[in-house]
């Protein structure tokens, strides 16, 4: 598989994620933790799909930044979870993860 297919995968995933999470609205009765929670696991399907979509070793610039990002987004959950210090850490797991699909999202940005 080549990058252009890989981006156009990853792109598609981000898409729908996109599409998914702004649906999430439409439940107008959900509590603001819940919906959050609810777009949370969007963005960690998506990103664990964007994981899968990527080679082992990406060679192009893009999907070399896509890999980088997600490694760094596991560092951080990682670093998070040794952390004995704080008490909502599901916060924190949070914005990580929303921080990690936004920064996806703007590298997939055409140049």
């Amino acid at each position: 598989m080549d990058e252009e297919q890989v981006l156009a995968g990853v792109r598609s995933a981000v898409l729908l994620a996109l599409d998914n999470r702004r649906g999430l609205v439409a439940f107008g009765r959900l509590e603001a933790r819940d919906l959050d929670q609810q777009a949370r696991a969007v963005e960690r399907e998506a990103l664990e799909q964007i994981r899968k979509l990527l080679p082992p070793a990406p060679t192009g610039q893009r999907l070399q930044q896509l890999k980088t990002r997600l490694t760094r987004m596991d560092e951080a959950l990682q670093a998070l979870a040794a952390r004995r210090d704080i008490a909502e850490r599901s916060l924190e797991r949070d914005d990580i993860t929303w921080r990690a699909f936004e920064d996806v999202s703007w590298l997939l940005e055409e140049p």
